[in-house]
């Protein structure tokens, strides 16, 4: 493996594109600044790299990433996912027809809208429910869906990024 390669790079640093006299490694800076930094280093337990092989940028503070691939039924949450939807990460994350359990009745329409118009039309989505919590406890979550369309057209898997309302 060849100290350029991304895996042999310290977390937080990328690949320099400058003259030769530059310094071969440089802090990526800003997460949100370059989508193809490296996402290993997510300290919140979250994907490191998209199915399409690029780089997903590391959600912030309080917020939190899901991805549903739809091909291999493969599940990944953050750990602040498992936070904000009130479950615990000792457990799978949740599947697609699961989710709208953790909400409250009245906003389990919005979610199936929401998950059809990303998975049916291709569209993004994006709208605040209320998840219920153990211990009774309730709470707003907004969330922004976007479908994975792949080559062939159709839709591979889901990604999700929830944040507090």
């Amino acid at each position: 493996m060849s100290p350029s390669s991304p895996a042999a790079r310290p977390p937080g640093t990328a690949m320099a594109e400058g003259p030769a006299d530059s310094p071969a490694d440089e802090p990526a800076g800003d997460p949100a600044a370059s989508a193809t930094g490296p996402a290993d280093d997510a300290t919140d337990g979250s994907v490191g790299s998209t199915m399409d092989g690029t780089a997903q940028t590391p959600p912030g503070p309080g917020v939190g990433s899901a991805e549903w691939d739809l091909l291999t039924d493969d599940i990944r949450w953050s750990a602040e996912t498992f936070r904000l939807l009130g479950c615990d990460p000792g457990q799978a994350p949740l599947s697609l027809d699961r989710l709208p359990d953790r909400l409250d009745e009245a906003d389990r329409p919005l979610l199936r809208r929401m998950m059809t118009d990303a998975l049916v039309h291709g569209r993004c989505a994006v709208g605040t429910v209320v998840v219920r919590r153990p211990g009774g406890g309730r709470g707003a979550v907004e969330c922004a869906g976007e479908p994975v369309i792949g080559v062939d057209g159709t839709v591979t898997a889901l990604r999700m990024m929830l944040r507090p309302a």
